[in-house]
């Protein structure tokens, strides 16, 4: 090779979050089957689902990149604050009236807003009323499409205008017409903490009953009739795409965020009738469990969003195209030289078998993050030397794995009540144990000592449990098989269901555990990657 390669302290393929990884992300793009099904027009799947660090992100802006009709709901810039901040608002949620249909309202305005826009490219109020116009003119005659077309009437002069005004509009509408009915009492709601709590059942009902009179049925209609007209009004060769992104970050107070995120999963199914839009949402699989668990109702039933989820999935020869096109654009630039992949900088044997790729391979979930901030801390330690050593892996897979548990920790807290905790109780063990290893007395002291102080405990069984076994007997493998839930859900230690079967870790299915088919003689392999960060014992 000429000019020999010299790692740098600058040396690295890139940054582990999309949203810093300009430099890379487009040249070193790697498609990736979900990729085609979202960009499918026809096609139900919208709900781009993955872990963190599984590229998300990436392939959003890729879809953003490709379509000219296409468009970011930024949601910082939709007065959700404004919603959180509503007393009214706050009211309705304290006396547990249900705001799904007005929320789904929300939501189906923002996204038909954006269509417009996009697809007749209405950037001021002369645009907004000159297309709305043809589109009057066009069912002027046909009685369906009346209530529709006076809804769109109605907003046609604000359809340019910021999202935040609209959004503040409607909720406004919702706080006055709520106020009139209601204003004494959330007169007292704000005035005096803890108020809701001092109603009895009786109040409460009645407030419940006068309350959901005015949450958005109506909207709803006058909206249905809207994606009418919009479904009928011809269709454009080229699709518009919205785009959503961001979900898990802090954009809304948590009493509402979950909610408002089943309420978007619900109001985007209905807009499939018009025919040249597709809605694309990110989420992180931890959100959607933690949305799932704090929204469900009677009725609910989860496995109806699997017709609309793409699981982002990436198998190792996706991950070594990623790897060598990212080594090559970073190298290959400075060198001036032939193409450059990762075996020219990893010459060296890693590990006592396999590939050096395959010894990346083994300690990542098989997401983009893992095995970019892998190799990123090879090259960190190898600063100044021409290959990656053994010795130089090691030293960076310290650095890794206490990197990665830390992730996988805060991935999971606002799911996992306790999840640090419950990581700790892996430490100093072997690789790989049985069932029955969990199933001690040691494991509920274990446990009550790290109860958690949160509220949310409340909420999970397996806190559930260890605050039950304080005063009766719990069986340990109760215990332990919900622990065990616990940690394969969070990614730390793969299961083997059966003998003839392989270890089953979350990254690979994105699905729980199936129930009842934990024994105590089931194999439990703790992953390579956290062996570092917690002494595991090989």
């Amino acid at each position: 090779m000429q000019n020999p390669i010299v790692f740098n302290a600058s040396s690295r393929i890139g940054r582990i979050s999309a949203e810093a990884d300009e430099e890379f992300l487009f040249e070193c793009f790697v498609d990736v089957s979900a990729l085609a099904e979202l960009k499918e027009i026809g096609s139900p799947k919208m709900l781009l689902l993955g872990s963190t660090g599984a590229g998300k992100t990436a392939i959003i802006r890729k879809i953003e990149k490709e379509f000219a009709r296409s468009n970011s709901i930024q949601l910082d810039e939709m007065a959700l604050d404004y919603l959180a901040n509503s007393d009214v608002i706050q009211f309705l949620v304290e006396i547990d009236v249900n705001l799904d249909l007005f929320f789904q309202a929300l939501w189906k305005h923002v996204v038909l807003i954006e269509f417009i826009r996009l697809k007749f490219n209405v950037c001021d109020e002369q645009k907004s009323k000159f297309i709305f116009s043809q589109i009057f003119d066009a069912f002027k005659t046909d009685q369906r499409k009346q209530r529709g077309l006076e809804y769109l009437r109605k907003w046609e002069s604000k359809f340019w205008i910021s999202m935040d005004e609209n959004i503040r509009e409607i909720t406004e509408n919702l706080e006055t017409s709520v106020s009139a009915e209601l204003g004494s009492e959330i007169e007292r709601f704000s005035a005096r903490a803890g108020y809701a709590r001092t109603l009895s059942a009786e109040k409460k009902s009645q407030l419940q009953r006068v309350a959901r009179k005015f949450v958005a049925p109506e909207l709803l209609t006058d909206l249905a009739k809207v994606v009418d007209t919009l479904a009928e009004h011809g269709t454009r060769v080229e699709p518009s795409f919205i785009l959503i992104d961001s979900l898990d970050e802090n954009w809304i107070d948590p009493s509402i965020k979950y909610p408002l995120i089943r309420a978007l999963i619900e109001s985007l199914k209905s807009l499939r009738r018009i025919h040249d839009l597709k809605t694309v949402v990110a989420l992180r699989s931890d959100l959607l469990e933690k949305v799932i668990l704090e929204t469900k109702d009677a009725g609910f039933q989860s496995e109806k969003y699997e017709d609309y989820i793409v699981r982002l999935k990436w198998d190792s020869n996706q991950l070594k195209q990623l790897v060598n096109k990212r080594v090559n654009f970073l190298f290959r630039r400075k060198y001036n030289t032939q193409n450059i992949t990762f075996e020219d900088i990893f010459t060296e044997k890693v590990t006592n078998s396999g590939s050096p790729f395959n010894a990346l391979l083994d300690k990542s979930l098989y997401r983009p993050r893992d095995i970019i901030n892998f190799v990123n801390m090879c090259l960190e330690a190898a600063e100044g030397s021409t290959t990656v050593t053994r010795k130089t892996f090691n030293q960076a897979e310290i650095s890794y794995s206490a990197n990665r548990l830390t992730a996988m920790v805060e991935e999971w807290q606002n799911v996992i009540v306790g999840s640090a905790s419950l990581v700790e109780l892996l430490k100093g063990k072997r690789a790989t144990f049985t069932l029955s290893d969990f199933c001690t007395t040691k494991l509920l002291d274990d446990l009550v000592q790290n109860f958690p102080d949160s509220n949310n405990r409340s909420k999970d069984t397996l806190w559930q449990l260890v605050e039950e076994a304080t005063t009766k007997t719990v069986e340990p493998f109760t215990l332990a098989g919900v622990l065990v839930e616990k940690l394969h859900l969070m990614g730390a230690i793969g299961v083997k269901i059966s003998p003839n079967t392989p270890y089953q870790y979350f990254f690979q299915t994105q699905k729980p555990l199936p129930n009842n088919h934990l024994e105590p003689n089931t194999k439990i392999r703790i992953h390579p990657m956290i062996h570092s960060a917690l002494g595991i014992i090989n």
